[in-house]
């Protein structure tokens, strides 16, 4: 130990970079292709294939998209691999949602969901917390 200043400097950078890291939350995205997204009053449903090839939908009420700096946000875009999810995770907890749709309307990838009570009850039951199946 030719200079004890520098060990201490190290050994005191250490510790305050572990506990800078135990205090931050650790993100965590997934990535999940849709099949479909269909509009309603009441929000948006998605269509998606889970990783055993099974279909899953989620319903995501509207009040999720009408605050800022909500649980969702919604990007219209013109990339080819839209519409496709991204969902984020602080600590293992779902924190929100961002959905990449296409711009265009009329594209095979949008739906319409019929304005009927018992689609409205389904978006009206989602509470703040997103169950994906991957």
């Amino acid at each position: 130990m030719k200079n004890p200043v520098a060990v201490f400097v190290g050994v005191l950078f250490l510790v305050i970079a572990v506990q800078a890291a135990a205090e931050d939350p650790r993100p965590y995205v997934r990535t999940v292709p849709l099949e479909r997204v269909y509009t309603h009053s009441g929000g948006y449903k998605i269509v998606y294939s889970t990783s055993r090839l099974e279909t899953a939908e989620n319903y995501l009420p509207a009040r999720w998209f009408e605050q800022a700096a909500g649980i969702g946000e919604i990007v219209y875009t013109d990339r080819r691999a839209a519409p496709f999810m991204q969902v984020y995770y602080y600590d293992g907890e779902f924190s929100h949602i961002r959905l990449f749709v296409r711009r265009n309307t009329a594209h095979p990838s949008w739906g319409l969901l019929p304005n009927r009570p018992e689609e409205r009850e389904r978006f009206d039951q989602v509470g703040d917390e997103l169950q994906v199946r991957y």
